[in-house]
Order: C-alpha cells, then sequence, then structure tokens
C-alpha cells in the first residue's frame, strides 16, 4: 500500500508539469512531421500493439532489422526507466523503515527522554532572558 502511494505520488508530481508545446516551424512537411491519416495511424497502433506483446525471441525471429531495432530500444528504455524507478523506491524504503529492528523504549527510557527535553527548553528559555536585558518574560 505505501509503495503504489509512493510511485502514485511520483507519477502525480511529473505530470502536474504538462506538456511543453511543440515549436512551430516554417518547414515543408518531410517525411518525419508528415500527418497520418486516421486509417494509416489505426494500422500503425496494432502493429506496434501486436510488436510490444512479442517475446524477444519472436520480434528475433519475426521483425525486420529497423522494427527489431526499435524494439530493443523501446524494452531496453523501458527496462532502464524500471530499474531506476526500484532503486528509488528502495532509497524512499529506507526512509519509512528506519525504526525497523530498532528495540522499543522502555516507559522509565522515555520518562528519562521528556526529562532531558524540558531541562534543555529551560536552559534555553534562561539564556533567551539573559539576552534579552534580564527580562524573564517578554
Amino acid at each position: 500500500m505505501m509503495r503504489t502511494v509512493i510511485v502514485a505520488a511520483l507519477f502525480a508530481g511529473a505530470s502536474a508539469f504538462g506538456v511543453l508545446p511543440t515549436a512551430t516551424t516554417s518547414r515543408h512537411s518531410t517525411a518525419l512531421n508528415e500527418f497520418l491519416t486516421a486509417e494509416e495511424r489505426v494500422d500503425q497502433i496494432t502493429r506496434w500493439g501486436d510488436i510490444r506483446a512479442m517475446t524477444k525471441e519472436e520480434a528475433t525471429a519475426n521483425l525486420t532489422a529497423e522494427d527489431l531495432e526499435t524494439y530493443t530500444n523501446y524494452y531496453s528504455e523501458v527496462r532502464d526507466g524500471v530499474l531506476k524507478m526500484e532503486e528509488l523506491a528502495k532509497e524512499m524504503m529506507k526512509d519509512v523503515n528506519k525504526a525497523e529492528g530498532a528495540q522499543p523504549k522502555t516507559k522509565g527510557q522515555r520518562k528519562r527522554d521528556l526529562w532531558a527535553k524540558k531541562q534543555h527548553r529551560a536552559a534555553c528559555n534562561e539564556a533567551a532572558a539573559e539576552a534579552a536585558g534580564g527580562w524573564e518574560h517578554i
């Protein structure tokens, strides 16, 4: 549950910045920025959906060299992203689980800690009163 909350917070933070607007240029249309029709987009979307579902062996056997390179690059980026997120989650869990393995304080230790805190506060208040010129209460 805690990990889900942490990952959801990371995604929410990243999406809060929105999508940057694309720069408009006066260049003529090339094959790289050509507008595809709806039918071509549907074909490409279904094709790449099928390709992403392939295993590495199926992709090696069935895809062209260009598609295999794209497939390999896509999965290497996804794998790197997942590994980075796992590492980040482990680092974050170290902060969450600091108390794990530590013995709980006894009632006497809690009382000694509270007494030390009160003594420290009283000493600080006394030092502040002396620095204010002898005024005990301001």
